[in-house]
This record gives C-alpha cells, structure tokens and sequence, in this order.
C-alpha cells in the first residue's frame, strides 16, 4: 500500500508546483505591457488609450444615428491635424478604421520621437468629447526599420564629402 502512496504524493506535489508556478508568472507580467482597454465618446470608441510606436490605432464606430454627420479628426501632439476622416450615420452607421502614426514631410513629423504624446480624435460637426490617447516612447518590436528619421530639406550632411 505503501508503494501506491508514495507516488501519488509526489504526483499531487508536482501538480501543486505547477499551477503555483503559473500562477507566479501571471502575477509577474511586464506592468509596461499595453493592454486592449476601450475608450468611447458617443458611438466612437478607439481600442486602448497608450500605443508605442509603430503600433495600429483602431478606431471603432457602432450605432451612429442617421443625423449624425461631419468628420473625425486626429490631431498629433503637437496640435497639427494628422487624418480627417468623414461620417454620416444615414449612409453608415457602423464601421472602423486603423491608422498608423508615423513619420512623415507632408505632415512635418520628421523623428519618431515627434509621434509621443497625447493624440486626440475630435469629432466636428458633434458634441461628443474627444477621445484621447497616448503614443509612449517605445518601438512596437519590429517597426524601427518602418518607422525610420526624414531628413529635413534643408539640413545638411555631416560626414565626409561624397564622391
């Protein structure tokens, strides 16, 4: 009988070790992972209120209501308007979006770094608070190659003459 117990003990004793190991590690997570954790004004909703570089913004529209019209606008940190987008809740009254931050000339943002900040999507034509969130000073891993400086036109190199 003996023989019988011994093992089981020790099966119950892994099994315990296990589960408290896991347990252990879920506790442990990064605190600087970004979590999906909706925001909404109104039928507009974007999906997590902090990004890192590099990474989509999904922006949500559910239920628009067929008065509903005008446009959304993103506006970057530096105030300056990224995308506009329109609506009219008689032709849609669902659908969604996906953008990405990046650099840009057209757009004046030149260094990653421009991209971190608050961002805010305004909703003209509406009276629905605007939505805000936050691009952190982190590359998305595998988006630095994307996500790269533009040299301004009127810079100049630094390093030897070219040939």
């Amino acid at each position: 009988m003996k023989k019988k117990t011994i093992p089981i003990v020790v099966g119950i004793l892994v099994v315990a070790a296990i589960v408290s190991a896991i347990y252990f590690y879920e506790e442990q997570k990064p605190s600087d992972e970004i979590k999906s954790q909706w925001v909404s004004s109104g039928p507009f909703a974007i999906d997590k209120p902090r990004y890192k570089i590099g990474e989509n913004v999904f922006l949500s529209v559910h239920n628009l209501k067929p008065i509903e019209s005008g446009n959304i606008i993103i506006v970057t940190p530096a105030g300056s308007e990224w995308t506009t987008i329109p609506f009219n809740g008689t032709l849609k009254t669902d659908f969604n979006y996906y953008f990405k931050p990046e650099t840009s000339r057209v757009l004046n943002i030149y260094n990653p770094e421009e991209l971190v900040g608050t961002w805010s999507v305004v909703f003209q034509g509406l009276t629905y608070e605007p939505l805000h969130f936050e691009i952190v000073n982190e590359f998305l891993p595998g988006t630095e190659s994307d996500i790269k400086p533009i040299p301004r036109h009127n810079e100049t190199r630094i390093g030897p003459p070219q040939q």
